[in-house]
């Protein structure tokens, strides 16, 4: 399949808002003509943005999170019959699960479209260098992005460069530690490329949509966790935390506006007849409850701890109390006031928190954990000054924090090594190969050698 294929199916009628105010000529169908200006050129990556989040409970579009909490310890399901979800709660995928198959597949259809981005602006002869620039470190950066999910979800995956599907197809798995090497490059080329402020631009004015050097900055920082290098970790999320762009917003209830001062990277809902796909997975009309926390996660909020208050919601139903995730509020499409958050200041001082841990810097582990804290109505940390007490605090935290968000409890349970010593005592029928999600069938295969996942 061709690029210029591609570009052919990114510009489909939507009934989305700011993005589309300026649509994209009906004429850009080719490479050239796509890249032949900087106008031209920013209409397709707005087309990509509107593709990402175009159908709900995708990978980028609330399905991780979701998913993920089902996976985990997070969510249960109470509607029956149980919806297709509810597979994900019984750890029960197959390679054909449809669901599971779906994120695989639109993750690489939006890398896909990236990959063409990235090729065109190579070529490109219109284009202003700024542009250029821009774009390119905006491609960068979603791609590792979407590849760090691939490679959380799944493990080894195919690491696709370039925009062609019949070469693409024949790529052997790549380990996660080569995926993470090439994420990380990206990132680093996109900090350095892209803008230190987010673009003003019609359709995003004084939006947080379009990712800029601190994007690049947190993603990286989260990578470097990921890899155990503390002190890349440290020094990203130093950086994102030292700018005068972010401040952790001190009500809770503000945290998850299109205006929040906390944001560094939200997506714009594009989709009626619903604000954020959040909210509509979780929010609920009178009755009961389709996706609601877990009694272990409900357990682990401490007395006094406002994010109890302000990000869960109860309805009685049957004479039974269910409670469920609020931290989006908003189900009303005609006034977006909430952007899907995708990367926000508090995450990014836990980030630092565990890093300092490991780097045996007590004093400023505790004290990046006291901010998280101190703006959930908690007391300061006083729990003891040894790496574990203060490593389990971090692990607590994030598991309140982050709740509900991006899968953030289910990666961590793996990557710190508990998903069997949790998820056991939690589900009786959890197994070690539940961990990562299977390969689909197709992609098997479509292509020679590719290897399943174990236990599919």
């Amino acid at each position: 399949m061709g690029i210029a294929v591609l570009f052919a199916g990114w510009f489909i009628p939507t009934s989305c808002r700011k993005l589309t105010q300026t649509a994209p000529a009906a004429d850009l169908l080719t490479v050239s003509k796509v890249f032949s200006g900087d106008e031209s050129a920013q209409e397709a990556m707005s087309a990509f943005y509107i593709d990402m989040v175009f159908t709900p409970r995708s990978m980028m579009n609330a399905g991780t999170s979701l998913l993920a909490g089902l996976s985990g310890d997070e969510l249960d399901c109470q509607i029956k019959p149980y919806p297709a979800e509810d597979s994900f709660r019984l750890n029960m995928l197959n390679a054909n699960s449809v669901i599971s198959n779906n994120l695989f597949t639109g993750a690489y259809a939006l890398i896909y479209e990236l990959n063409s981005i990235l090729e065109g602006v190579a070529h490109s002869t219109g284009m202003s260098v700024a542009v250029q620039h821009e774009l390119k470190g905006e491609a960068e950066f979603n791609r590792a992005m979407l590849y760090f999910y691939l490679v959380n979800l799944y493990g080894p995956v195919q690491l696709a460069l370039k925009p062609n599907f019949q070469d693409n197809e024949q790529l052997a798995r790549t380990s996660v530690d080569s995926v993470y090497a090439q994420l990380a490059s990206d990132l680093e080329d996109a900090e350095r490329l892209l803008p230190g402020d987010y673009i003003d631009a019609p359709g995003y004015t004084g939006d947080r949509t379009r990712p800029n050097q601190a994007a690049a900055a947190a993603l990286l920082a989260r990578i470097r966790l990921y890899q155990g290098k503390w002190a890349s970790a440290d020094s990203a999320a130093t950086a994102v935390i030292n700018n005068s762009h972010y401040v952790l917003e001190t009500n809770l209830d503000s945290v998850f506006l299109s205006v929040s001062r906390e944001a560094i990277w939200q997506l714009q809902p594009v989709h009626g007849p619903v604000a954020t796909v959040d909210a509509s997975v979780f929010l609920t009309p009178p009755g009961k409850p389709a996706f609601v926390f877990t009694s272990g996660l409900l357990g682990a909020f401490e007395a006094g701890d406002l994010r109890r208050q302000h990000w869960t919601k109860s309805s009685l139903f049957g004479g039974v109390t269910y409670t469920y995730p609020y931290k989006y509020k908003s189900l009303n499409a005609g006034a977006t006031t909430e952007y899907e958050m995708v990367l926000r200041l508090a995450e990014q001082y836990l980030i630092r928190a565990e890093a300092e841990v490991q780097e045996g810097d007590v004093s400023h582990a505790i004290a990046d954990l006291n901010v998280v804290r101190f703006r959930a109505g908690l007391p300061a940390y006083s729990m003891g000054t040894t790496t574990a007490a203060i490593m389990a605090a971090v692990m607590q935290e994030r598991r309140i924090e982050l709740m509900t968000e991006w899968g953030h409890r289910w990666l961590d349970l793996k990557r710190w090594g508990l998903a069997n010593t949790v998820l056991s005592a939690e589900k009786p029928w959890w197994q070690t190969d539940d961990a990562l999600y299977p390969i689909p069938a197709a992609q098997l295969q479509a292509t020679p050698g590719m290897s399943q996942n174990a236990g599919y």
